[in-house]
């Protein structure tokens, strides 16, 4: 009889240790909360309080309260391109157009228990918002308002520009055409961009490169016996990284020619 009283005893203790474990997981499903007991994880922005705080400044349309809640600049993205909220200012005047009904819509009806960490994060929906964890606690870094619907008119009628490099020789653009076909096109300087390129690749591929705010895209193209490939971006460099980027650089062109390679900064 003891014995099976010390066996429902440990079952229960097993039980609840699970339970914590998992309510803990979901809590923090970055698992990037401080260790136990420190100022730092008493201060520490769980993600249920995150979401909560969240859900009812999107439900007041309360600026002010999720100025706490983003990192700022705020990479606001759409099918027109990307831009950023740099300040709580900014946040506050375009509120209702990066936070629009469907986005709201979107994020409110996401069930809180269903959040995941991922490479980029915790996304909300269809990838709306995409949510990372600092030391601080949780914060939306990224919106994507085209990621719902209603879809914004004639977005696929028209080419999307998805970077612009200008190099000491060249001015090239990379988009993506009505038919979704990405392209690269060049003119060789002082040639004027109002008439045909001089280089029109199509058919080419892009990729994310680098994490959550470091992240920048990849794009490649190959002619021939050639190989094109442009950082849409700088990423992200320690204060003593070698080869850092110059000022006013955007980003970065590689061409790869029988195993020969020569790079320019864009501008």
């Amino acid at each position: 009889m003891k014995l099976s009283v010390w066996a429902v005893v440990l079952f229960v203790l097993l039980s609840h240790r699970t339970t914590v474990a998992q309510d803990a997981q979901h809590l923090d499903p970055c698992h990037a909360m401080p260790a136990a007991g420190t100022v730092a994880a008493r201060n520490f922005l769980a993600f249920n309080r995150f979401d909560q705080e969240l859900r009812t400044a999107l439900i007041r349309k309360d600026a002010i309260a999720l100025s706490f809640l983003v990192t700022f600049p705020l990479r606001v993205n759409d099918a027109g391109g990307t831009f950023s909220l740099d300040d709580p200012a900014a946040l506050r005047s375009h509120f209702e157009e990066v936070f629009t009904p469907a986005v709201r819509s979107e994020i409110l009806n996401e069930k809180a228990d269903h959040a995941a960490c991922s490479i980029e994060g915790i996304g909300y929906g269809r990838g709306v918002i995409w949510v990372n964890a600092s030391e601080r606690g949780y914060a939306i870094w990224s919106v994507n308002r085209d990621a719902v619907p209603p879809y914004p008119k004639d977005q696929q009628r028209v080419p999307r520009i998805n970077y612009v490099c200008q190099t000491q020789t060249h001015r090239i653009v990379v988009d993506t055409a009505a038919d979704g076909v990405l392209r690269y096109r060049s003119w060789n300087k002082p040639r004027s961009v109002t008439e045909n390129p001089d280089l029109d690749i199509s058919k080419g591929s892009s990729r994310f490169e680098g994490t959550d705010l470091c992240a920048i895209p990849i794009y490649t193209f190959k002619n021939g016996s050639a190989t094109y490939m442009i950082d849409g971006g700088l990423g992200c460099f320690g204060d003593s990284e070698p080869g850092r980027p110059p000022k006013d650089a955007t980003g970065r062109l590689e061409v790869t020619v029988a195993g020969k390679s020569t790079d320019s900064w864009c501008y």
